[in-house]
């Protein structure tokens, strides 16, 4: 008898007899696991994170999106990328883009400067006038050249911009004059990639509007006489100017917009959120339940192939295919 045959009157161990008779139940328990975790996963995982996104706020930290000609604003990003030591970072202009819902004026879609969008002209360096800011990725070699700070790891970021007039010059792609009129065309803050680095990440466009201009003072018809005592020209001066100081004041004072309604967007989209988990959950509880009917009846099913093997081993009779449970019987399992 060869060594590797089992003796007729020693008991065989089942598990042999049945290649892969555990195997079943393992992977069946194995991928119910999986499906549970990725539902709780999903179920956890709220909201996917924010785009980037830009807000303008005046100079009492007031969010806006109308602003004044020649006034000084606050640009601040948040969900934007930053690379340590990475080349370039972020330009942050005011102008005008073609095709802002289509976004094909982004660098990464194929727009140009010049062509896709227009900004108001600056100089690059740190004295500049303010309507261009250079914010350097950490750690760039240029950073040291950048005037409007620096994007930090978390991908925040804040500078101040200039507003130009309503009405300014730029350039096409030719070098060209090319005017831009905030009164005809949708102007606002642009962000894109710095020194020719394209990132769709860091490609915005933040619409904004011009306050109504305050009608100037009218002068009075009565032309002054110049024979007109100095006395009286310096007591008239002096009543006037603070009325102009506060004249000039109101005008160049940036504009506070309305608080806007709350947005129902992110109710909806967590509504449909919590539907979408709802039923995945469902479908997993389903999937679940299959699953363990099915480890039933492998149970059964090894059981009765294990007895089957015991009676071979005292009898030496060979198992009856009938011996096998039947599952249609069993309330639990249909």
């Amino acid at each position: 008898m060869p060594l590797c045959d089992t003796p007729r009157d020693t008991p065989r161990d089942p598990a042999r007899d049945v290649p892969g008779s555990r195997r079943p139940a393992r992977v069946l328990v194995g991928l119910l696991a999986a499906l549970t975790a990725a539902g709780g996963s999903l179920a956890l995982a709220g909201p996917a994170a924010a785009e980037s996104q830009v807000t303008i706020t005046d100079s009492s930290g007031a969010s806006v999106t109308e602003v004044v000609a020649g006034a000084t604003v606050t640009v601040a990003g948040t969900g934007f990328q930053s690379v340590q030591g990475g080349a370039g970072g972020i330009y942050v202009t005011f102008g005008w883009v073609a095709d802002e819902a289509g976004g094909t004026w982004r660098p990464t879609a194929g727009g140009a400067t010049g062509e896709d969008y227009l900004y108001a002209p600056d100089a690059e360096g740190a004295e500049n006038k303010g309507y261009q800011r250079y914010v350097a990725f950490p750690g760039s070699g240029t950073a040291a050249a950048a005037n409007g700070g620096v994007v930090a790891a978390d991908g925040t970021w804040a500078t101040e911009l200039m507003i130009p007039a309503a009405q300014f010059e730029a350039f096409d792609r030719a070098g060209n004059p090319a005017p831009v009129d905030c009164a005809q065309v949708q102007c606002g803050v642009i962000t894109v990639g710095a020194h020719g680095v394209k990132n769709a990440t860091n490609e915005t466009f933040t619409p904004v509007t011009f306050a109504a201009a305050v009608p100037a003072d009218v002068p009075s018809e009565d032309a002054t006489d110049p024979a007109t005592d100095s006395a009286t020209d310096a007591a008239t001066d002096a009543a006037t100017e603070p009325a102009t100081d506060a004249a000039t004041a109101d005008t160049d004072a940036p504009a506070v917009t309305e608080a806007a309604a709350p947005d129902s967007a992110p109710a909806e989209e967590d509504s449909a959120q919590r539907t979408f988990v709802l039923s995945l959950v469902g479908g997993l509880l389903t999937i679940g339940a299959l699953i363990a009917v099915g480890i039933v009846r492998a149970k059964r099913r090894r059981a009765a192939e294990e007895e089957a093997a015991r009676q071979e081993a005292q009898t030496g009779a060979t198992p009856s295919q009938d011996a096998a449970p039947d599952d249609s019987a069993d309330p639990d399992l249909r």
